[in-house]
């Protein structure tokens, strides 16, 4: 046991560290020798592709993904895979390799961000001299829930034939000014009005936030 330990420790500074770390090197090759084993993209950057181990659950709406020891991903993150868009909701605790749980994105949410100032120069009394630069608009793939009863009675109290005048949105956390209750956007061409935003699934700024819009008005009526 003394001389297994030994051995454990030249790849660890103790033996948990080297039993961990040889437990990533044999569920990298377990991986990489996959038959479910898929290229994929994380937070739409296609520059740099990832190995990840990805199967549906129930349906292609739903899939778990299983990535290479030591990868950097988080909830919140997106993955794109064939082509397709999921938004990591779920993690299982896993020490030796990253296990996640994305919902497939079937919409975009608009997000505008705030503007900003920039100094472009001084006046006659040397004062500062501002450009005003509007704020990006951006269309974050989203995974929207219809008509879902458990989200749309506990924040209007409407009766259930009400219900299809709401819709929740998922996305990664994201602060803006256009995410501020009584905002609006748009969706399969109605018009929403944020009536909830659940950071509760993100710590630190970092998971998914879930905004609840209460439909107000179609796009041909603006």
């Amino acid at each position: 046991m003394e001389k297994y330990i030994k051995r454990l420790n030249q790849e660890g500074v103790n033996s948990k560290d080297a039993y961990l770390n040889q437990s990533k090197i044999i569920v990298k090759q377990q991986i990489l020798n996959s038959p479910n084993l898929y290229n994929i993209y994380l937070n739409l950057d296609e520059t740099i592709s990832h190995y990840c181990i990805a199967r549906d659950k129930g349906s292609y709406e739903k899939r778990k993904f299983i990535f290479l020891p030591d990868t950097e991903v988080n909830l919140g993150d997106y993955v794109t895979q064939d082509k397709l868009v999921y938004l990591l909701t779920g993690k299982d605790t896993n020490e030796v390799t990253p296990h996640f749980t994305g919902d497939f994105c079937s919409a975009e949410f608009p997000v505008k961000y705030a503007e900003q100032k920039v100094e472009i120069g001084k006046d006659d009394m040397n004062r500062p001299v501002y450009n005003i630069i509007e704020g990006e608009v951006k269309m974050l793939p989203c995974v929207p829930k219809m008509n879902d009863a458990s989200t749309s009675i506990a924040d209007t109290n409407n009766p259930i034939n009400l219900l299809d005048n709401q819709v929740m949105i998922t996305i990664p956390y994201t602060e803006a000014p256009s995410i501020k209750y009584n905002e609006k956007f748009k969706l399969f061409n109605d018009t929403y009005r944020i009536i909830r935003i659940d950071p509760s699934k993100s710590i630190n700024k970092v998971g998914v936030l879930r905004i609840t819009g209460e439909r107000v008005e179609s796009v041909g009526d603006d």
